[in-house]
């Protein structure tokens, strides 16, 4: 037993400090959490939790497995770009607009389920299989890590709540800044648009790296 706390540990640690970065999904769930309510955010979160749970689970299983979603990722990239620039536009374009802002209470309008949105939003996030592989790898070579169900179980369940409590870090923070709405309004607008449109760059950067310039050359 002592095995299987010792990793859950190992795993709250590396998806806790793992999310605490900026980066797509902890940004959305302040976003969340600052325009429409707590509950709301907290249901996005697990979406993103859950997927990110299913890739760890991919991850363990092997290399071949990784091949197929690696592929299905090359397909689903050109829609994340698509999909961070549009909220990158609908962030700027509610600059100067104070109403227009505090209105916008659905972070993509025609995703009306903070959940859907959590589940979509994490499929399209491209660190999660090399985070998790790479990591996998270190624990495995430093015998922390082993072919054993019950072990992965408690792995996962660590990743589970280690990511959960990085979240509600950023939902905390999203609800202190609702509460002092009008201090903070054109952070949110500059900040939230400015760091959707540098992520929607860097993934268009990796699919031209990854899948075009092979292509063209």
């Amino acid at each position: 037993m002592e095995q299987y706390l010792r990793i859950a540990l190992i795993g709250l640690l590396i998806s806790f400090l793992g999310s605490l970065p900026l980066g797509t999904l902890n940004i959305t769930a302040f976003q969340i959490a600052a325009f429409q309510n707590v509950w709301n955010a907290i249901t996005f979160s697990l979406g993103v939790v859950l997927v990110e749970l299913v890739v760890v689970r991919l991850t363990l299983m092997g290399a071949k497995t990784l091949d197929l979603g690696n592929r299905i990722f090359l397909y689903l990239m050109p829609l994340a770009v698509l999909l961070l620039m549009y909220m990158s536009y609908s962030s700027f374009s509610t600059i100067g607009h104070p109403l227009d802002l505090k209105a916008n209470t659905n972070v993509i309008p025609m995703v009306k389920s903070s959940f859907i949105l959590g589940l979509l939003l994490s499929a399209l996030n491209p660190m999660h299989i090399p985070f998790w592989m790479g990591w996998n790898s270190i624990l495995v070579s430093k015998n922390k890590l082993n072919n054993n169900r019950g072990m992965y179980s408690f792995y996962i369940l660590g990743i589970g709540l280690g990511s959960t409590l990085g979240l509600l870090i950023f939902i905390l923070t999203g609800k202190y800044v609702f509460q002092n709405y009008q201090h903070f309004q054109y952070i949110i607008s500059y900040g939230t648009g400015a760091l959707y449109l540098v992520f929607s760059t860097y993934l268009l950067f990796l699919y031209y790296k990854k899948h075009l310039k092979p292509i063209i050359t």
